[in-house]
């Protein structure tokens, strides 16, 4: 059985190497997954593949990206309102994108009323409403991450049989967390805070 061709032009194989080391930081893996996103949905968008296709992953790494946004905001507006968040912490106050958002908003305004981070609520309001449905949306659908991670085979893939999605919708969801979370790290501040967690 022949080998597939994965170097189609014969590119060397320096370019294959990725240095997965060096990108530890939330900002990193975050940006790198908001990537990986957007190479899957320009599939559908552009080159004509099903949706079907690539829904599944696309709907993890989706979720996945929103959820490492999520946490890598709450870590810094946290330590700015000097509580306490941890990303990696086992639990649903941890998962569901629905708690994470809403944190996100008592965080926000506590920041704001301490004068902590400046006041932008208007555009912070406009994309928090936005995202909230899309928030109890992406929960539905996967709550805790794992729902397209592999097959389920309990009453979690019985709840999928019948489901449809519009990834377009969901892409726009997305794309407007992202400008929420994305502004949100702006207005916290300085960069040189934002490295690490």
């Amino acid at each position: 059985m022949a080998r597939k061709d994965n170097n189609p032009r014969n590119l060397p194989q320096e370019n294959f190497k990725a240095y997965i080391g060096q990108q530890a930081s939330f900002a990193a893996f975050t940006g790198t997954y908001e990537y990986a996103v957007e190479a899957l949905y320009k599939l559908i968008a552009q080159e004509n593949v099903t949706p079907d296709l690539i829904a599944k992953p696309l709907l993890f790494l989706m979720r996945h990206t929103l959820e490492l946004g999520y946490k890598f905001t709450l870590f810094h507006l946290c330590s700015r309102n000097k509580t306490t968040f941890n990303p990696t912490a086992k639990g649903a106050e941890n998962h569901f994108l629905r708690k994470l958002h809403t944190r996100l908003g008592q965080e926000y305004h506590q920041a704001v009323i301490s004068g902590r981070v400046p006041d932008n609520a208007k555009t912070f309001d406009e994309y928090y409403s936005l995202t909230e449905e899309g928030m109890r949306i992406f929960d539905e659908l996967d709550s805790t991450s794992t729902r397209f991670r592999f097959p389920a085979t309990d009453e979690r893939a019985i709840y999928l049989i019948d489901k449809t999605v519009n990834l377009l919708n969901l892409k726009n969801v997305f794309d407007d967390a992202m400008i929420l979370l994305n502004t949100l790290v702006d207005v916290i501040g300085d960069d040189s805070e934002l490295g690490s967690v």
